[in-house]
């Protein structure tokens, strides 16, 4: 699969490779935006590549902010609720990694 650029109402997504086993991207959040909240059946590994992003991880009815600056990552469990949010002022890129399937993920947020 070649690299694609999916443009979503808060900014995009950038896959850069998406098989089976493994997906790679980043998402672009627009300042004062954020994802809705979502899970994952994988594990998600973060690299805030450049600018600022918050991650909201939800514990049943507690959440827990954490701000990632340049170079800063996360890991993100299978299954954890969580929101990527961009309250800054600046561009937000984040570097994602999946090790699993993810493709109807990818495929519901082409047709969004």
């Amino acid at each position: 699969m070649k690299s694609e650029l999916i443009s979503i109402p808060e900014g995009k997504m950038v896959i850069i490779h998406s098989d089976k086993n493994l997906s790679v991207g980043y998402l672009v959040l627009n300042p004062g935006k954020e994802l809705a909240k979502h899970n994952r059946p994988v594990l998600e590994h973060l690299r805030q590549i450049s600018g600022k992003s918050v991650m909201k991880l939800f514990d049943g009815n507690k959440v827990r902010e954490i701000t990632l600056k340049e170079d800063d990552s996360l890991e993100i469990p299978a299954s954890q609720y969580h929101i990527h949010a961009n309250p800054f002022s600046e561009l937000s890129y984040t570097l994602w990694l999946f090790h699993g399937d993810i493709s109807e993920i990818i495929k519901s947020i082409k047709n969004r």
